[in-house]
């Protein structure tokens, strides 16, 4: 990390006769402070000698993994949230929550602790060595929850990031050790009984303080009382004290008496008693608490919690009909249905989200896994050790997610064009565990129908660019090729195959991995010689005279690349694709903003430009202003292009869109040398190519862009001779939030002397910064901003810390006070819930 230190810039940022000092480092970016940890959504019962003694473990300066383990349901991720929030000063770059209970396959653990950081890396490096590269100099605690099904990935992969960065720390929970060097292990028992249940006393015992409030929240009159009282620590004493039992127990105090829940438990365990005990013992009791939860619920609510078990993340309404309705469950009732596994403390509901997305627990969505695997029999089932045969039942399941994440990929990826763009990405990206999850069934799939819908959505995802935005274009490459070997397994046809391939090599070209590409390409020549006529075929070769013009574009610098990109526009358009036909006029734009004359130049950036307005897709309008923007640089007026690159960076960093971010910040580093302000351009040009490293992409070795980097370099350099090389390097050590500001004219670090402005003449913030600024003064969380303006809540974090730093306040508070301030009085302000974005990073 660099040290602090200002870059004073002479007449090149705003006129030949100012400067302006612009702070080029600091120890803690502000997207890293604080960090993430999801908030509690109750109260936190008991547990004051062993959080006090997991605080005391956590300061030790020699220990540095911390493992919580302990049985299912016993508490160990609320501990760990509770130890999280209490450790958060004592890290400088933020303490990180990663929830790994989502995660089906293994060899996603690293990417999915690269995405819930916020790390900008679109490549396809191995997530251990990009962790290992941004976290060397950091100071963080990370947390790594529902290790337990993970732990062969998770353990070398801890290892080598605690060798590799000296200052992390990280806490796992698990059931079980991960058994790997350094660890240390705290157990997490269950919450204190009474060991005579006729004398117990509320006060003095965890577990029944625990039901006491759980109850109380279910029914406002409950409290415990002496008449009570030894039902409650008999029934508590029954469930051994585990949390998550309890907090199943709790709410049926609404429709049952005491005595009566009491004695129901009491004749359950009876009939269970016998079982084979296949588990720990507190494992087996809170299976068996499941049992007893999953008797007590009608015939279909069993049928609709088994079912909606095989989604891997959340989930709306919508979908839960669309996967758990058959003959046997009427669609028309599942909505009502869940609504009682939700009172019932089977399902939760994060109303924060448009619309309501519904979730389980790993411990309950393993137990409805486990009794859809016994074919969804009433008798009790034993906690899984082994793996079974799939069941009738568990096919069709998961056929239905698969055909429901097909239909929804597939309608996002035909119709993204227009005003429902940014709501599209934003529902993918929540949906991304599930689609990763139904990929990678599809990736291992035996039948020719499960590999080609797996292909189809990998197909449909990449046309909608969730990997742009989501995960990652790493991630997409690999899911693609992934499908492609599948569909080789089982002799899938070869335009299918050929439509993959042509998705991948795209994706692999706006990597900047040429070799790839160029294997690729290869590859699809030799399918393209073997396709027969047909629907699909067309479709297929038009994806190849796209991806053979993005080549000659990116590759050879052809200009030969115009008329193809026309050819395949017109094709995809004959072939009834809509969703790619934008995609290929886009990059027709971008040709021929680098290489056509400059009539044509003009005439077809142009049309293109009012083509997205009239659609108003939000990220297609940032694309088309760039091309505009590069036809403005080569053909007209600088002036003109510094201003449309602007807004489509302002635009595009809002989204949360840092891979075009990217080519903006690069872009605007042409436009400073060609108005002769070759310090800013050198400082650009360093930025830039950090940003590059940073996300794993190379545009510089993609032409033109090559080429005009090239250009810039020289000019810059021949002006600042010796000077160029050192302001080249301010600028690759600058973070990232200050580059974007430079970028856009308006850096938000005064001068280190300076004193601060007046409040009164604090710089404006963006549109979108104004909206999340709103949002504060109403008093929503980033995860309620998130869910009204269609981001994700890290990219909301994002907003929230550079509306600090631009306004010089250090807190939420004054935020609102300076919008309230702000307003003018009699003028009703509008809740910016109208335009909404798609969700940014990972």
């Amino acid at each position: 990390m660099a040290p602090d230190l200002t870059w004073t810039v002479t007449g090149s940022l705003s006129g030949r006769d100012r400067m302006r000092t612009v702070s080029v480092a600091e120890r803690t970016e502000n997207r890293w402070r604080g960090g993430y940890i999801p908030a509690e959504l109750n109260g936190f019962i008991g547990r004051r000698e062993l959080l006090s003694t997991a605080k005391a473990r956590l300061a030790d300066p020699q220990l540095r993994l911390l493992s919580l383990t302990g049985a299912g349901g016993t508490g160990k991720t609320r501990l760990a949230m509770r130890l999280a929030n209490s450790a958060r000063r004592a890290y400088p770059d933020g303490v990180w929550w990663v929830d790994l209970a989502s995660i089906v396959d293994s060899s996603s653990v690293g990417g999915a602790i690269v995405g819930a950081l916020p790390i900008d890396d679109v490549s396809v490096r191995e997530a251990g060595d990009v962790l290992i590269r941004v976290l060397a100099g950091r100071a963080l605690l990370l947390v790594l929850d529902n290790c337990e099904h993970l732990i062969q990935a998770i353990a070398p992969l801890v290892v080598r990031l605690l060798h590799g960065c000296p200052e992390l720390r990280i806490v796992a929970t698990s059931r079980a050790p991960l058994r790997c060097e350094g660890e240390h292990l705290l157990d997490v028992p269950p919450l204190s009984v009474p060991a005579d249940p006729e004398h117990a006393v509320a006060s003095e015992y965890e577990a029944m303080r625990l039901f006491e409030a759980r109850a109380g929240a279910a029914r406002a009159d409950f409290t415990i009382t002496t008449e009570n009282a030894a039902y409650v620590a008999r029934l508590t004493k029954m469930l051994d004290g585990i949390p998550l039992a309890i907090e199943l127990a709790a709410p049926l105090v609404r429709v049952m008496s005491l005595p009566d829940i009491v004695s129901l438990l009491s004749t359950f365990r009876f009939r269970t008693s016998m079982k084979e005990a296949g588990a720990l013992a507190h494992h087996r009791t809170l299976w068996d608490s499941f049992e007893w939860s999953y008797q007590l619920c009608s015939r279909d609510e069993q049928l609709l919690w088994t079912r909606l078990a095989v989604f891997a993340g959340s989930f709306t309404a919508d979908a839960a009909v669309a996967v758990a309705s058959d003959h046997a469950l009427d669609a028309d009732r599942v909505p009502m249905i869940l609504g009682g596994l939700v009172s019932k403390n089977i399902v939760t509901a994060d109303t924060d989200s448009v619309p309501t997305r519904y979730a389980m627990l790993s411990t309950v969505r393993e137990y409805g896994q486990a009794r859809l695997s016994s074919g969804e029999k009433h008798e009790p089932v034993s906690p899984p050790d082994r793996l079974v045969r799939e069941t009738g039942d568990e096919s069709a399941a998961y056929r239905r997610l698969r055909a429901h994440f097909l239909r929804r990929a597939d309608h996002c990826g035909r119709h993204w064009y227009g005003p429902d763009e940014t709501r599209y990405l934003w529902e993918a990206g929540q949906d991304l565990p599930n689609y990763r999850a139904v990929l990678d069934r599809c990736a291992t799939a035996t039948t020719l129908e499960e590999a080609e819908d797996g292909a189809r959505i990998a197909i449909a995802l990449a046309t909608l660019r969730l990997w742009f935005f989501g995960g990652s274009l790493g991630e997409g490459l690999r899911a693609l090729l992934r499908a492609d070997e599948a569909l080789v397994r089982t002799n899938a046809s070869d335009p299918l195959r050929l439509t993959v391939l042509t998705k991948a090599g795209w994706i692999a070209l706006c990597l900047g991995d040429q070799a790839c590409a160029e294997d690729l390409l290869e590859r699809c020549r030799v399918l393209a010689a073997r396709v027969t006529h047909g629907h699909e075929t067309e479709v297929a070769l038009a994806g190849l005279t796209f991806f053979t013009g993005a080549a000659d574009l990116f590759v050879r610098g052809d200009p030969a690349a115009l008329g193809l990109f026309a050819k395949a526009r017109d094709d995809l358009a004959a072939a009834d694709d809509p969703g790619a036909v934008p995609l290929a006029e886009m990059f027709h734009a971008l040709a021929a903003a680098f290489m056509a004359p400059e009539a044509d130049a003009l005439a077809i950036t142009e049309r293109h430009l009012a083509d997205t307005r009239a659609h108003g897709a939000p990220w297609a309008v940032t694309w088309a202003q760039w091309a505009r923007a590069v036809t403005e640089l080569r053909h007209g007026s600088p002036q003109a292009a510094v201003a449309m690159f602007r807004s489509a960076l302002r635009a595009q960093w809002d989204m949360g869109d840092r891979w075009g971010s990217t080519w903006c910040v690069e872009s605007l580093a042409w436009c400073a040398a060609a108005r002769h302000h070759f310090e800013e351009a050198a400082l650009l040009l360093g930025a830039a190519q950090k940003m590059q490293h940073t996300l794993g992409v190379a545009i510089s070795r993609l032409r033109p862009w090559a080429q005009a980097r090239a250009a810039c370099v020289d000019q810059a350099r021949t002006a600042l001779h010796e000077d160029y090389q050192v302001t080249e390097g301010y600028g690759m050590e600058m973070d990232v939030d200050t580059v974007v500001d430079l970028a856009l004219g308006q850096p938000s670090a005064p001068q280190a002397d300076a004193p601060p402005p007046p409040r009164a003449v604090k710089p404006p913030l963006s549109e979108k910064q104004q909206a999340v600024a709103g949002l504060i003064a109403e008093g929503k969380t980033d995860k309620q901003i998130a869910a009204a303006l269609f981001l994700s809540p890290r990219t909301v974090q994002s907003h929230v810390s550079a509306i600090l730093r631009r306004l010089g306040f250090n807190s939420r508070t004054e935020v609102a006070k300076w919008v309230v301030e702000r307003a003018e009085p009699g003028l009703q302000r509008v809740t910016p819930t109208v335009e909404r974005r798609p969700i940014g990073g990972r």
